[in-house]
């Protein structure tokens, strides 16, 4: 930078001419945009201001699908960017993942091929029906909390309390459980490395994909889902294939180990043992209704969201579980609860494939079990966050839950979950299989909601009847589990 001073005869003045290189343009500028950029970092992590609050319409109708400029938010400042794909694939293999890959490993082996197709279509058939009513109310209530809240207005604020505390919680368990599982699967690869540095590597991963909001959590659900959804639809046709003799050992399966060692491992005991990891395996399923209250258009993306829950329970758990019964028999040592600690950490669909004789896809196969374990654990996080956060809004949890930034993020209920997931560490210890076991049954631990219809919307008044009779259903399957663990 120069400065020319210079005397001008008639006015006896002095002008300053100055002449600025481009180099120091630039790097004023640069400094300028760094400074805004660690500006608007900090200044995200603050409350919203009264004027960044937009009042919301319930039913989405003035919004189209296009609009990405246009953000609503709810008034506890929830930001509504969940799109119509996001939705869709949350529905569809939002809840794909330990219990399905791992954890149908245990009930195969405790229950058999037929018991485990049996529980997973009971369950299954019980949770269509609450999906279809949670997708009835939020529709009609697009609200923060979901059902948490319809309790708390419909029925009584104690039953409101109760039963999203237990989700809650169930959700805090499950997050643990997740990074547990895919320390389990990642031993498959190798033991070498001490599990807690993987569970580190999960943990800070899941921070900063939350640390994005909604649209972060549902980026990265999106893209899993899809690997997830492609993993379980390849399986299928290849299970076909190598039941029917076409793998290269080129040996016919067909129906043979439900002959050998036969249909159920320990009779109706054996049948009441696997409820738990089938309900365990469609956890998630809600997901759809607690994500309405952030959701773009509520009243035209949840109801086809709801309706994909019906395939997604017959292709890929029924129609996956059935080849798996026909793939591995229960009596395989290399299941969960084998008696080689070894390949403990082996799915029962990478036995599958490597009792085919099948060399690289097992390790494939794996990868795309971890992708899925972490994507449940990245669904934990939000399912908690976004229940805590609501129960603080509505006094019923500590305050400091409510605190919601101005990018829509739940920082300290996120925080919060976060900070449970340090459970995980205990895996270093040699338990690892028996940590996952108690995980399982925790998560568990909760209640089971009952959703009301309206005048008009998803569900009929048949469908009614039918989740009365599966909530029934529900009660005696947990009367004779508790019993079977009494014995």
């Amino acid at each position: 930078m120069t400065i020319t001073l210079s005397e001008s005869p008639p006015d006896n003045c002095y002008t300053i001419s100055t002449s600025i290189s481009q180099d120091e343009i630039k790097t004023s500028t640069f400094t300028k945009r760094i400074t805004g950029l660690w500006h608007r970092i900090i200044d995200s992590f603050k409350r919203p201001l009264p004027s960044e609050n937009i009042s919301i319409d319930m039913n989405g109708s003035k919004q189209e699908e296009n609009q990405s400029d246009y953000v609503e938010k709810e008034e506890s400042g929830l930001h509504r960017k969940l799109k119509n794909r996001h939705l869709q694939m949350i529905a569809i293999g939002g809840s794909i993942g330990t219990g399905l890959f791992v954890g149908s490993g245990s009930a195969l082996a405790s229950g058999g091929p037929a018991a485990l197709i049996l529980d997973f279509t009971i369950i299954g058939f019980m949770l269509f029906n609450v999906c279809m009513a949670l997708g009835e109310l939020a529709v009609t209530f697009p609200v923060s909390g979901s059902f948490a809240i319809y309790g708390s207005r419909f029925l009584d604020p104690a039953w409101g309390f109760s039963m999203a505390w237990n989700y809650a919680m169930s959700w805090l368990v499950i997050m643990p459980l997740e990074i547990t599982a895919a320390g389990i699967v990642i031993n498959y690869w190798t033991t070498s490395v001490n599990i807690g540095v993987w569970v580190t590597v999960f943990l800070v991963a899941l921070l900063v994909i939350n640390l994005f909001g909604v649209r972060g959590y549902a980026e990265v659900e999106f893209y899993m889902s899809i690997i997830k959804v492609i993993a379980v639809l390849g399986f299928i046709v290849l299970g076909i294939v190598l039941a029917a003799g076409g793998g290269p050992n080129h040996q016919y399966l067909g129906g043979k180990y439900w002959h050998n060692p036969g249909p159920f491992a320990d009779g109706f005991k054996g049948v009441c043992s696997v409820f738990v990891t089938a309900a365990f395996a469609f956890s998630g399923t809600e997901l759809v209704g607690l994500a309405a209250a952030e959701a773009a258009n509520p009243r035209k993306t949840i109801p086809q969201a709801t309706k994909q829950v019906f395939w997604r329970i017959t292709i890929f758990y029924i129609v996956s579980l059935t080849l798996i019964g026909c793939l591995v028999p229960y009596t395989s040592s290399r299941l969960l609860n084998g008696s080689s600690s070894y390949d403990a950490s082996a799915s029962p669909f990478v036995i599958a494939i490597e009792d085919a004789g099948i060399k690289v896809l097992p390790s494939i196969f794996n990868a795309v079990i971890l992708c899925a374990v972490l994507s449940v654990a990245n669904s934990s996080v939000y399912g908690a966050s976004r229940t805590l956060c609501a129960l603080a809004e509505c006094g019923q949890a500590p305050k400091i839950l409510a605190y919601i930034d101005r990018k829509g993020r739940p920082l300290s209920s996120v925080a919060l979950s976060m900070l449970l997931g340090l459970i995980a560490y205990i895996n270093c210890a040699e338990v690892g299989p028996e940590v996952f076991n108690w995980l399982l049954a925790l998560s568990e631990c909760k209640q089971q909601e009952i959703k009301v219809d309206t005048d008009e919307g998803l569900v009929d008044s048949l469908t009614v009847q039918i989740i009365l009779s599966s909530s029934c259903l529900r009660r005696l399957i947990i009367t004779f589990s508790t019993l079977m663990e009494v014995n």
